[in-house]
């Protein structure tokens, strides 16, 4: 009994000493390391040398007795079971550590903020941000309106809106998309870039003999947009076989077999294929997440700085 009551009294404390010494150094190395998937570009997010993020990694590693990153010839493959179990708990942790920061660095925020979001973009990412925003301004009111990316980008330029997040086709100008182009004082921040492809059911096979059978959102989505713009540059034909304003039913009619969708590579889903046929379908653009506000509004201003730094918004996800 002696034995077992001693070992006991031992365990805690050694568990709680291991905790003690995970450090947030290991926590925004690894969150890092996991953002980019590659350490020299994690190295250069960090701004710290590979040796120096590569063994913060290593003992992360060692005092959770685990895998973290699946390394393959001295490079990030994937990130391991566990490291994506530790993700979400280790961006929460320093995001809260910057919230509980920013509480005592900056004037509590007052008044109220009109922001549109496409349908598209993932609720969550922003949903987070701004109940965190909120969370360390409670006389701040966030209206948050949802819709395509060209009726946010209209209600902005009719002052409805205040702040918007919107999706565009890469270096394109044109007024249906260039939102701040009746504002004087506003610019454009890209956020993040990514590309778009021609995806497919992976075990129904879509006919392409004839003209294109879109998957497609409806007038005003940068996708459709940019899929319509290359057949018809290409000469192509295509006919609407599904068209829906809801992203999960666009992604199921993808999976039914009953066309070709247009999606961002980082949505496609497991049960979907990328389809490689520039002998039929011509190449698509890339499509830029964009963020949109009157920047000589200081409230504006030091709300997007918190939004930014309380979320992942910049960083692509699928919705």
């Amino acid at each position: 009994m002696t034995e077992i009551t001693t070992t006991g009294s031992l365990s805690a404390p050694v568990r709680h000493l291991d905790d003690r010494r995970i450090t947030l150094e290991q926590l925004r190395t690894f969150v890092g390391i996991a953002a980019a998937l590659d350490f020299q570009v994690a190295s250069t997010e960090l701004m710290r040398s590979q040796s120096a993020i590569t063994q913060s990694l290593q003992k992360l590693e060692e005092i959770l007795c685990c895998r973290l990153i699946d390394r393959r010839r001295g490079q990030v493959a994937d990130l391991t079971e566990d490291g994506r179990r530790l993700l979400p708990m280790a961006q929460e942790i320093l995001s809260r550590l910057s919230t509980a920061i920013d509480s005592f660095r900056q004037p509590e925020l007052q008044g109220r903020i009109r922001l549109g979001v496409p349908d598209d973009f993932p609720l969550g990412n922003i949903a987070t941000a701004v109940r965190r925003c909120m969370e360390i301004n409670p006389s701040l009111r966030v209206e948050v309106t949802s819709a395509l990316s060209s009726q946010v980008c209209e209600q902005y330029r009719q002052n409805e809106i205040d702040i918007i997040i919107y999706k565009k086709v890469a270096h394109a100008t044109t007024p249906g998309t260039k939102a701040a182009a009746t504002h004087d004082t506003s610019s454009d921040t890209i956020l993040h870039r990514q590309p778009l492809g021609w995806v497919a059911s992976q075990t129904i096979p879509p006919n392409l003999d004839g003209d294109i059978p879109l998957i497609t959102f409806p007038e005003g989505c940068a996708y459709r947009a940019a899929a319509i713009a290359a057949i018809e540059k290409s000469g192509l034909g295509y006919f609407n076989a599904y068209r829906s304003a809801s992203y999960h039913n666009i992604r199921r009619a993808i999976s039914a077999g009953l066309g070709i969708g247009i999606l961002p590579h980082n949505a496609i889903g497991s049960d979907h294929v990328l389809l490689h046929q520039p002998d039929i379908l011509p190449s698509l653009p890339d499509i830029e997440l964009v963020l949109t506000y009157d920047r000589s509004r200081s409230l504006f201003h030091q709300f997007v700085s918190q939004l930014l730094r309380n979320g992942d918004i910049a960083v692509p996800h699928a919705a």
